[in-house]
């Protein structure tokens, strides 16, 4: 077999200079942190879109929690609304006058009683109570006597007496 490759010549291999090879590097150099800066750039646009996503997310949330609240307190403050309007109606329609008048009449009234009951209350102290009690001892002295009298004798005693009269009247009757 035969070698099949070609005998290289030996050609001089051109010399890079040292200001090529720095430009080179230096291009590279530049074409990676080129390269790590989109890399940046994209996880950091990754992460804004996430955050987006998150904040939309929480807006809406905050919107039904809005529109949910707004459909429910809307009603509840509409019939307050009303039930207030009709206490206002009826608060308009008191007639003060006729009350302060009314109240007046009543102030007035519970002076005269006030002033009756003080009177009342002087006539209670200018009492003798002992005059009293002595009163009240001779009643219960006259009720016991009474109480002691014989019905069935003072029943005959005025039937006695009416039979007595009556032809005395009859008398003085027909004249």
């Amino acid at each position: 077999m035969e070698d099949s490759r070609a005998p290289r010549s030996l050609e001089p291999v051109e010399q890079v200079s040292e200001s090529k090879k720095t430009e080179t590097f230096d291009s590279i150099d530049y074409l990676r942190e080129l390269f790590l800066n989109s890399e940046e750039q994209r996880s950091l646009e990754r992460k804004k879109i996430k955050l987006m996503r998150i904040c939309v997310a929480l807006l809406s949330v905050v919107a039904f929690v809005v529109f949910v609240s707004a459909a429910i307190l809307v009603p509840m403050l509409a019939t307050t609304a009303s039930e207030a309007n009709k206490a206002l109606v009826s608060i308009q329609q008191v007639d003060v006058e006729k009350i302060t008048t009314n109240i007046d009449a009543l102030t007035i009234q519970a002076n005269e009683t006030f002033a009756t009951v003080g009177e009342a209350v002087q006539v209670l102290n200018a009492l003798d109570m002992k005059s009293l009690n002595d009163t009240v001892s001779e009643l219960k002295t006259g009720v016991e006597s009474f109480s002691k009298l014989d019905v069935e004798t003072l029943n005959t005693a005025i039937a006695n007496l009416n039979a007595t009269v009556e032809p005395l009247a009859r008398f003085f009757g027909k004249r």
